[in-house]
């Protein structure tokens, strides 16, 4: 039979991440010349790891429909709506003839006479040889033969000197990665870069570069820093995004003394930061107020204030990851003064640090911008964008899919598109002369 996508692809759907197929006894030899062919080659990684392209064919839309439509609506009963409705799952599933796949092989001695194997299609784990956590017996003749004829084609490809041609030119650009710069992108594609600009405020990126440009802090120090000075720092920004609530925090309650200072209504700094933060404070909460001694001791650790539980008291506005998260830390001068540091550079975050930058600012707090340098290229288009394969995620808008049609091309033609350079490992190429 001769192999096509969904052949292919019900392999790595079937199989998981750490848990292959163990080869069956057919499929452990073409394993092993598989791996004897881009042995042939200078290895890309750890582990003898070798990482090539291979292509199939899609399959016929009869062979699509059989699979994935077939049990619930009989070719021969579906109507036209449901047979249309097929096509168009096709078209999307397969758009190209062809389907292309990065393949990778590791191979290497654990110990005498202790051989391990290991296949990934688009890193999904397919067969193992030696794998303790290989859970059952398959055998994968037809995708192991198809692998080899690939890996042989590569290999011919690089001896004479015409794999970037003869394959990867050939390789559309929706499969592959590359970088371009934003500038570029923007023009090439004017709407990427309304929709990057509309997460900002124009008057407060004005007010963000009149201030900040410079990259230094502003303001003279701080002569000293007291858990209240923080909570109230906290709280501008805070109101500034518009995270200021009515309602009192559960996480932590507030004295009569402390609210009746504050007004008496809604919450507290010492509340917003609490309803709003990481929360693990290391027992910030427990400083006093008004006391430069006891918050310097517990921010070197000291007790009796510090109670480690997380070290993330500076996470003001927590996200999944710290990467996207905003942060605002003391940092104290070498004269004995504080300023505030404001860190919250990746790409969703940062129209939010201009925003809180600015209320700092203008609240009379002296601040520095972390990575600034990095928030400037960006705004300005000259950092760069990672271009990636449909099939993966640019969640956050970190990278960017190419856009359809003539416009994609316009953008891919500024992109300066990855490439791996094979060679054949030195006694290859002494065998050639």
């Amino acid at each position: 039979m001769r192999i096509n996508a969904l052949n292919i692809e019900q392999y790595f759907r079937n199989s998981f991440r750490f848990e292959p197929y163990e080869a069956g006894e057919k499929t452990k030899p073409l394993i092993v010349r598989l791996a004897a062919v881009l042995d042939q080659l200078e290895p890309q990684g750890d582990d003898n790891l070798h990482t090539i392209w291979v292509k199939a064919g899609r399959p016929t839309f009869r062979q699509f429909y059989a699979h994935h439509y077939e049990f619930d609506w009989p070719f021969i009963e579906a109507d036209a709506a449901k047979k249309e409705e097929a096509r168009i799952d096709y078209a999307e599933m397969y758009p190209t003839p062809k389907v292309w796949y990065r393949l990778s092989v590791k191979h290497f001695s654990r110990k005498p006479d202790d051989e391990f194997y290991a296949l990934f299609i688009d890193n999904n784990y397919i067969f193992g040889i030696g794998d303790c956590n290989s859970r059952q017996v398959l055998e994968g003749v037809d995708l192991l033969e198809w692998a080899i004829s690939e890996a042989e084609n590569v290999v011919t490809n690089v001896r004479k000197e015409t794999y970037k041609t003869a394959v990867l030119d050939t390789i559309p650009y929706t499969y592959r990665t590359g970088t371009i710069k934003r500038m570029d992108l923007w023009e090439a594609f004017p709407e990427a870069k309304k929709d990057f600009f509309k997460r900002y405020k124009k008057k407060e990126l004005v007010k963000f570069n009149k201030t900040f440009g410079e990259g230094k802090a502003v303001r003279t120090p701080l002569p000293a820093m007291t858990a209240r000075t923080f909570y109230e720092a906290c709280a501008v920004v805070y109101k500034s995004l518009g995270m200021k609530r009515d309602v009192r925090s559960y996480l932590f309650q507030e004295s009569d003394e402390e609210r009746v200072r504050y007004g008496g209504a809604g919450q507290t700094p010492k509340e917003m930061y609490y309803a709003n933060a990481d929360g693990r404070d290391d027992g910030l909460k427990n400083v006093p107020m008004d006391d430069p001694t006891a918050f310097e001791d517990w921010k070197q650790g000291k007790e009796p204030y510090y109670e480690f539980n997380g070290h993330h008291p500076w996470e003001i506005i927590p996200s999944f990851s710290t990467s996207y998260s905003l942060h605002l830390m003391p940092i104290r001068t070498a004269a004995g003064g504080y300023y505030f540091n404001l860190s919250g550079d990746s790409i969703p975050r940062t129209p939010d640090t201009i925003i809180a930058a600015n209320a700092l600012y203008k609240a009379g707090y002296p601040v520095e911008v972390y990575d600034l340098k990095t928030i400037q290229e960006r705004l300005e288009g000259n950092d760069t964008v990672r271009v990636v394969p449909s099939s993966e995620s640019d969640l956050f808008g970190e990278s960017i899919h190419l856009p359809e049609g003539k416009t994609g091309l316009a953008v891919a033609k500024r992109v300066k598109w990855d490439y791996v350079e094979y060679k054949l490992k030195p006694e290859n190429r002494v065998a050639d002369k």
